[in-house]
C-alpha cells in the first residue's frame, strides 16, 4: 500500500517563516531589554566637547599633505611608540612586545639595520636618555625603568605613596636628572570604559634620582599621556588625551605649584609630547577626533550603555582615524601649524621628533607599522 504524502501548502510555509520571524524579532527584544536592565560598570559625567577645529578652513589647522611623502626608517619595532636619540645620533625605539630598539645611521643620514638594545620583558613608553647614558624607560607593565648602556634593565619605581604605579606612560628628565613621568589611568590599561565614564584618572609625577623617592605633582587629569619640559625647565605639559588639551604644570615663579591649560580644543587625541632645539612642543595626534565619542560625552545615557559594549565589539569604532596629523606649538601655547597625511599612509601618529633636518614619526598598535621621517624643509 503507497502512502501519498501531502507537501504543506504554500500558505502553511508563509505562516511557519512567519512563526520563526516572530520568534527571533521576540528574543532580540527581549534580549536588547536585558542589556539596557543590566547596570552599566561605569556612572559617566556629561561633558559637552568643544567644536573639533575646521581642516578646510585657513589657518595653522588647515589640511595639508607634509607627511604624505614620510620614508620608512625601519620596520623592526611594529609600533614605535616613542623615539628618541643618543649622544652619536643612533635612535632608540620600544615595541609592544617588550624590546627596544637601536638604529645607526651613517654618515650620509642614511638608517642602518635596526639591532635589539634590550628587553624590558613589558612595553617600553616612553625614553630618554640621562646625563650618565642610562635609557630611562617608562614601561606601561613594569613602570619606571633604567637601562644600563649595556642593556641591563633595572626598576626604579613601581609605587608612589604606597599605590602602585598603574600605566606608566611618557616622560621627561630635567638638567638636574628628576624625571617627570605620566601615569595614564587607574585602570592600568586603555580602556573605552574609560573613556565613556570621562572621569580624570591621570596623574603627572616626579622621581627623584638623589633620593629615590618617587611624589604626586598633579592628579585629576584625563588620560595623563605626553610629557615635556619647557627649556628653561619652568613648567612640564602633559597632554589630556580624552579632553584634547595638554596642561601645564608650573615648576618654578609665582606660580610654582599650580596648573593651568597650555592647549586646548586639538583636533585630535594628543599622544606624545616632544620639545625642538627652538623651545617649541611637537604633538603627536594619535587619531582626528571621533565624532560618535564627542556625541557619547553629550549623553551620559548613551555613554553608560556603549560602555557595556565588549571591548572587543568597540576597538572597530574606536580605531584611529587614517588621517596622519602632527602639531607644532609655541612655548606660549600658540599653535604655529599642523602636518598632515589626509590619504591616511601614515595614521595612528604617537610621536613626532625634530632631530637633524628631519621629523621621526612613532605610532602605536591601531596605526601604521614602522619608524618614519619626513624632511622639515618643507
Amino acid at each position: 500500500m503507497t502512502t501519498t504524502v501531502k507537501k504543506p501548502k504554500a500558505s502553511a510555509k508563509r505562516k511557519i517563516i512567519s512563526r520563526v520571524a516572530l520568534s527571533l524579532v521576540g528574543l532580540l527584544v527581549a534580549g536588547a531589554l536585558v542589556f539596557v536592565a543590566i547596570p552599566s560598570p561605569v556612572d559617566p559625567v556629561k561633558w559637552i566637547a568643544p567644536t573639533a577645529p575646521d581642516f578646510e578652513a585657513e589657518g595653522p589647522w588647515q589640511q595639508n599633505d607634509k607627511l604624505s611623502s614620510a620614508q620608512l626608517v625601519t620596520d623592526a619595532p611594529h609600533f614605535p611608540e616613542f623615539i628618541t636619540f643618543d649622544k652619536e645620533g643612533q635612535l632608540y625605539t620600544g615595541d609592544s612586545d617588550g624590546k627596544i630598539y637601536k638604529v645607526p645611521f651613517d654618515a650620509q643620514g642614511n638608517p642602518g639595520q635596526a639591532e635589539v638594545f634590550a628587553d624590558t620583558q613589558g612595553t617600553p613608553n616612553g625614553m630618554m636618555f640621562d646625563a650618565d647614558g642610562n635609557l630611562i624607560v617608562t614601561d606601561v607593565q613594569k613602570g619606571l625603568l633604567k637601562v644600563s648602556p649595556a642593556g641591563e634593565v633595572e626598576l626604579l619605581a613601581d609605587s608612589v605613596d604606597g599605590e602602585p604605579i598603574y600605566l606608566a606612560n611618557e616622560l621627561d628628565i630635567a638638567k638636574d636628572g628628576t624625571v617627570y613621568f605620566s601615569d595614564t589611568s587607574n585602570y592600568g590599561k586603555v580602556s573605552f570604559k574609560e573613556m565613556a565614564e570621562n572621569k580624570p584618572h591621570g596623574r603627572l609625577l616626579k622621581y627623584d634620582p638623589a633620593t629615590k623617592q618617587t611624589s604626586v605633582l598633579l592628579d585629576g587629569l584625563y588620560f595623563a599621556n605626553g610629557i615635556a619640559l619647557s627649556a628653561d625647565e619652568d613648567y612640564v605639559l602633559v597632554a589630556e588625551s580624552y579632553h584634547y588639551q595638554m596642561t601645564r604644570y608650573w615648576l618654578a615663579g609665582e606660580k610654582q605649584g599650580t596648573a593651568d591649560i597650555f592647549a586646548e580644543n586639538m583636533a585630535g587625541f594628543p599622544d606624545n609630547v616632544t620639545r625642538d632645539a627652538q623651545g617649541n612642543f611637537w604633538v603627536g595626534i594619535f587619531t582626528t577626533r571621533l565624532a560618535f565619542a564627542d556625541q557619547m560625552h553629550s549623553s551620559p545615557w548613551l555613554a553608560g550603555l556603549m560602555a557595556k559594549v565588549p571591548q572587543a565589539l568597540l576597538n572597530g569604532a574606536s580605531a584611529p582615524v587614517k588621517h596622519g596629523l602632527v602639531a607644532k606649538y609655541s612655548p606660549q601655547g600658540e599653535l604655529l601649524e599642523s602636518w598632515h597625511d589626509p590619504e591616511g599612509t601614515l595614521y595612528g601618529i604617537t610621536t613626532a621628533v625634530n632631530h637633524n633636518g628631519y621629523l621621526y614619526i612613532g605610532t602605536a598598535p591601531g596605526g601604521s607599522e614602522g619608524v618614519y621621517r619626513v624632511p622639515l624643509s618643507q
